[in-house]
């Protein structure tokens, strides 16, 4: 399984932090985030190249940008 990582920085909700994390695919990171910083910015990462940036749109959606 591949190796994910959501990055979360220092944004004034909350401070700087990394999870790290196998997962089938790309989607569970979503369920990850949702438990983790339920109202923060994030970035995706598979191994060293970044998926994607996550961002809390609504109380039930994300906004996935590049």
């Amino acid at each position: 399984m591949p190796l994910y990582t959501l990055k979360f920085l220092d944004d004034g909700v909350g401070v700087e932090k990394r999870i790290e994390f196998d997962a089938a695919d790309a989607g569970h990171a979503l369920d990850v985030a949702r438990c983790e910083a339920p109202n923060r910015n994030a970035e995706l990462w598979e191994g060293a190249k970044r998926l994607c940036t996550i961002r809390r749109a609504e109380a039930a959606f994300w906004r996935i940008g590049p």
